[in-house]
């Protein structure tokens, strides 16, 4: 076979360049410590380990946001014991208010703590979290929750929205909750007004309309009484039915049916928790009736504000007295039932941040596998490497000293001698 000068050396040269890329490659591999670089090392191997990275980003994606998750919750967490604390002392500020020693004056001095309180809570439930958003605005999260009103009170500006961040391929854990049923939508306890019917034609008028006793009026609730007038000669009574079926109410101590009760003027008319003044000349036939308020609910700021307004206005007298205790123990109700449910939304903090440690915990498991089998699939085994790089390198010097004898070869050399 004729073999031209030519082609000897293109042959030499092309063996010259797989062994220095052989070379090379197993350099590069021991230097990254692996074995597959690039898909063509391994079209086999490579798209599963495509797919195995892929996972651990996925994965390590998932313990970034369980990470934020978890300072969101600790955050509000932390807000919310400040509430608590905050709350615990206006409460104790309004048990020390009934204090019936005290006077106007001591009254008032409670009052200015509580104003003050009330701009701490103001503080509590505007937070803002390490990203500058306020925590408690549901989706609202660049809009302040709680704004004061011009006229007096406040108003919730956010919406009910959750944040929920996903920490594994199947669950996504609740990041915030939103200040309107935490702080704004608190139930106030029930209360009634009470009504003149339109054909009465005596001089009779309610006063001090007041809840004394919040259980045995929430146990007659939604129920409503009428209270009739009855002239004969000079003895006017009158009597207590239900709306609902006619039948008298009991009231008085010992109890009895309101029946043809002797009407005496500004005397104190008291049945099933509540108690009211008619003073004046009831006609026979005259009619009050004590209705019922519909449910309601208020903010935290609004109720701790409406108990620092009362101590600071109602004065002394029995009228006064008799509004300031309502108010003092519509307080009291309406800020355990805000406690109650800052404690059951604590509680639910502490139960995400168990899940997310959890999950946490399993993502950190799985991510272990992946990288044990990519491992297996791609990382080097750095004894047959190098035993390969001392094979590849003798190969190469062997060919370099066998080019460089063929390349000196040449049919002149034995013409000229």
């Amino acid at each position: 076979m004729r073999i031209s000068t030519n082609q000897a050396f293109l042959s030499g040269l092309r063996n010259l360049l797989e062994g220095q890329a052989n070379v090379t490659q197993l350099q590069e591999q021991i230097a990254t410590g692996k074995r597959v670089d690039t898909p063509a090392d391994d079209p086999i191997a490579a798209p599963t380990i495509i797919a195995l990275n892929r996972q651990v980003d996925l994965l390590d994606q998932f313990q970034a946001n369980a990470n934020l998750a978890r300072n969101r919750l600790n955050l509000e967490e932390t807000v919310l014991e400040g509430v608590t604390n905050s709350l615990q002392r206006v409460r104790q500020l309004a048990v020390q208010a009934g204090d019936g020693a005290l006077d106007f004056g001591s009254r008032q001095g409670i009052a200015v703590e509580l104003r003050q309180r009330v701009e701490e809570l103001l503080g509590f439930v505007n937070a803002r979290g390490a990203d500058n958003e306020f925590i408690f605005s549901g989706y609202q999260a660049n809009t302040e929750p709680f704004v004061r009103q011009s006229g007096g009170g406040f108003s919730y500006q956010g919406d009910e929205g959750q944040l929920f961040i996903p920490i594994s391929g199947t669950l996504n854990v609740a990041a915030s909750d939103s200040g309107k049923s935490l702080f704004a939508d608190i139930a106030i306890p029930n209360n009634f007004t009470v009504t003149a019917a339109g054909g009465n034609s005596g001089t009779g008028t309610v006063q001090t309309p007041v809840v004394t006793n919040q259980a045995a009026y929430d146990a007659f609730y939604p129920d409503d009484a009428v209270i009739t007038f009855s002239v004969a000669g000079p003895n006017t009574t009158y009597s207590v039915t239900r709306v609902s079926d006619g039948t008298a109410v009991s009231g008085g101590v010992p109890a009895q049916p309101l029946t043809n009760i002797p009407y005496v003027p500004g005397e104190a008319i008291a049945f099933e928790g509540i108690q009211l003044q008619i003073s004046g000349a009831p006609a026979n036939g005259d009619v009050f009736t004590a209705v019922h308020s519909n449910p309601q609910k208020l903010d935290i700021l609004s109720i701790v504000e409406n108990l620092a307004i009362g101590l600071d206005t109602l004065g002394e007298g029995e009228a006064a007295n008799l509004q300031r205790g309502e108010l003092i123990s519509d307080a009291l109700i309406s800020l355990d039932n805000a406690m109650t449910a800052i404690n059951q939304t604590t509680s639910k903090i502490g139960s995400r941040l168990n899940t997310i440690d959890s999950v946490e915990s399993a993502n950190e498991e799985i991510k272990l596998f992946h990288r044990n089998t990519l491992s297996d699939v791609e990382d080097l085994d750095y004894t047959e490497a190098i035993s390969l790089l001392t094979q590849s390198t003798f190969v190469l010097q062997a060919a370099q000293q066998s080019y460089l004898k063929v390349n000196t070869l040449s049919l002149f050399n034995f013409i000229r001698g």
